[in-house]
């Protein structure tokens, strides 16, 4: 890795943990402190089409389907800050019901939890066509279609990005979020 690679990544990085929520006890970052980091980041890094919003007043959403992991730790996210000038909206799903995917398709994120892991191809199938970027956390998920898997080995947590399936829902991805993301080419 190169000085200025190693630099960038660095910074990325640094970004990410910006926005996990300080306190004043200094304590160990859960697992899901750092995922809904990344989940509110992931925004910052990613260009959805015009057509993705119908005015500049429409809040950048992040939808959770299926058992909620995060607990407050989205809003502790998200508090007080924006996307792209987009305030945050979180929205959660109990499960996934084909006639309401039309909600789904609303998001700009929809995280999946794994309690919907058997319901999976059919969520991927009600958002095909739509600019929903899609994060999990099982790998089999992109094999399946899905954008990104959450990977952890030990205490460190990164992401696979799936180039296709982003290419796909017509988003574009910058080359910061690429280079710390391990791509999956399948």
């Amino acid at each position: 890795m190169t000085m200025k690679k190693a630099t960038s990544f660095l910074g990325l990085f640094l970004l990410f943990l910006l926005a996990i929520p300080s306190n004043e006890k200094v304590s160990a970052v859960s697992e899901y402190e750092v995922k809904a980091a990344y989940l509110v980041n992931f925004g910052k890094f990613v260009t959805w089409p015009d057509k993705t919003f119908s005015d500049e007043t429409d809040p950048f959403v992040i939808g959770v389907l299926g058992d909620d992991p995060f607990g407050d730790l989205m809003e502790k996210a998200t508090v007080g800050k924006t996307c792209n000038g987009r305030p945050y909206m979180i929205k959660r799903f109990d499960h996934f019901e084909s006639e309401k995917a039309g909600a789904l398709k609303k998001c700009q994120i929809l995280f999946i939890s794994y309690s919907e892991k058997d319901s999976v191809n059919n969520i991927l199938q009600a958002l095909k066509n739509s600019n929903v970027m899609t994060v999990a956390e099982f790998h089999s998920f992109l094999i399946i279609g899905g954008m990104i898997a959450f990977d952890q080995v030990g205490d460190k947590i990164n992401f696979i990005l799936s180039p296709r399936a982003v290419e796909k829902a017509e988003l574009k991805v910058s080359s910061k979020l690429m280079q710390i993301a391990k791509l999956y080419e399948k």
